[in-house]
């Protein structure tokens, strides 16, 4: 008698708890210090993350089932915004492995001019859009743009909600890694790495494990936790401002380091000329308000709820004239139509505590300034004189996103239309981005790879150099031995040629 078939996952219920020998254990997708990140092939849509060492079954259960303590609206923006664990895997003696968690969808990754497909992190959108243009031939939303402010939103939104609960969820680690954003159906962000958020309790302290540490990432982190210290329940909030600065005015802004220092802040932002350029001029606006005391060093303690934020930016896009882009973030996070009937019981996503448009009473804090200023207004047709490399033989890919007549009114987006971001014209693979020449884009994308190549080389070399750990690592150990030989043998014939290139010339004057 054959023996009976394991059980397989449905494709659209996960069950809170599954065995490791159940699933079907793809290829490796993500690699970090805490676990493996796996694909699985007959789950697409779920990926399984397997932690290195013995991790807690209770934490990780508490963990899969707090979505179900959420009103109906509050687990439709978790469930949409973010890639919260659904289900517990142990292995046969029943101590805990890993988890399971819903994979990014499609929309959230980005199709460069090589035709391969990247994740849309946040770095596409803390940089100049003509940078981006020229490295890689996508035409983002530029600077100050309803878009982007729409991005903001709708992580707000995920905020809220997650701040509003009880308990209350921090996630620790909005960096440009773990958040991912899309505009295929409206401003719509994915946040991931949300098995390492941390619980706190009505009196704002962490209900995880006590000796388990958090990472932050470097220039996205928090800087009023010290170093060696767990993100605070305030640190989600201190994230949210750092984002809208930098995807909103599409830059940097580094920060952090000064204000470790206890050195003051001031921000001069950006504003390009446009139709919704007014709102985001005025010094006084609420939401200028609420990015400084989020950014404070002053009073961390007492930064605004994402909650607050949700309403500020509700207003903020009606004075923009995006009214449809907020309806199209509700609408992608599974927010009900007006005219649809409300179920029983309460249901909201977040409170709205602040009004929009409302004064904040309270002074704000005295170690952070933001100063918008008004862009100097582009030649006509948003272009500057530059050279241009080659011919057009296909046009750039467009990401700006139009919203049909009666959106705001209907609940949701009308059927999207691509076009181009206001004050953009169609671009060539191989032509010049909007603004000025290419070579100062392309440049600065060449240094920054070359940053990231050598921070490779010194990893590999580091891993070749590592005593072995064990057997496991030993097959790993031999490939990057190899991989090492390989890359300073080519490195090195390349180097040789092009000293031959410079000394030869010499030698034969």
């Amino acid at each position: 008698m054959s023996p009976p078939a394991r059980p397989l996952l449905s494709p659209v219920a996960v069950p809170a708890s599954v065995r490791l020998e159940d699933l079907r254990v793809g290829d490796l997708l993500a690699e970090g210090g805490e676990g493996r990140v796996h694909q699985l092939p007959r789950q697409p849509h779920l990926v399984y993350k397997s932690y290195r060492h013995p991790v807690d079954l209770s934490h990780l259960e508490d963990l899969v089932s707090w979505p179900e303590h959420l009103e109906p609206d509050a687990q439709a923006v978790v469930r949409a915004a973010s890639a919260w664990p659904c289900s517990v895997v142990t292995d046969a003696t029943g101590e805990a492995r890993g988890l399971l968690m819903p994979r990014a969808p499609r929309r959230f990754s980005l199709r460069h001019r090589d035709g391969h497909s990247r994740l849309a992190s946040l770095s596409y959108l803390t940089a100049d859009p003509q940078h981006r243009a020229a490295a890689y031939g996508l035409a983002l939303p530029h600077p100050a743009a309803a878009e982007r402010v729409g991005l903001a939103y709708a992580l707000a939104r995920l905020l809220a909600t997650f701040d509003s609960a009880r308990p209350a969820i921090g996630h620790g680690d909005l960096s440009t890694k773990n958040v991912l954003w899309s505009l295929q159906r409206g401003p719509e962000v994915f946040v991931i790495d949300c098995d390492n958020s941390d619980r706190f309790d009505a009196d704002d302290r962490p209900t995880g494990p006590p000796s388990r540490r958090r990472a932050m990432t470097p220039n996205w982190d928090d800087p009023a936790v010290a170093r060696g210290a767990n993100p605070t329940v305030t640190t989600d909030r201190y994230s949210l401002a750092l984002v809208f600065v930098r995807v909103v005015g599409a830059a940097n802004f580094p920060i952090q380091a000064r204000q470790r220092r206890g050195e003051p802040v001031e921000l001069r932002f950006s504003v390009p000329p446009g139709p919704g350029s007014g709102p985001l001029l005025d010094p006084d606006a609420p939401v200028w308000r609420l990015v400084a005391r989020s950014l404070s060093m002053a009073g961390h303690g007492e930064r605004p709820a994402a909650a607050q934020w949700v309403g500020v930016l509700e207003d903020l896009l009606e004075s923009m004239g995006g009214a449809e882009v907020a309806a199209a973030v509700r609408a992608a996070q599974g927010d009900r139509p007006a005219n649809a009937a409300a179920p029983e019981g309460p249901a909201s996503v977040a409170p709205r505590p602040v009004a929009g448009r409302r004064a904040d009473p309270s002074p704000g804090p005295r170690d952070v300034a933001i100063i918008p200023v008004a862009a100097a207004r582009r030649e006509p047709g948003g272009t500057r004189p530059g050279p241009r490399l080659g011919p057009s033989p296909a046009p750039t890919v467009h990401i700006g996103y139009r919203y049909g007549p009666g959106a705001g009114r209907s609940g949701g987006p009308a059927a999207p239309t691509w076009v181009r971001p206001s004050g953009q014209r169609a671009m060539a693979p191989h032509s010049v981005a909007p603004g000025g020449p290419i070579f100062p884009a392309a440049w600065a994308e060449l240094k920054m790879q070359l940053r990231r190549l050598a921070v490779w080389w010194v990893a590999l070399h580091r891993t070749v150099l590592r005593p072995p750990a064990g057997s496991g690592r030993r097959p790993r150990r031999g490939r990057a031995l190899i991989m090492c030989l390989v890359v300073d043998f080519v490195s090195l014939v390349l180097g040789g040629a092009a000293v031959a290139l410079v000394v030869s010339p010499l030698i034969q004057h």
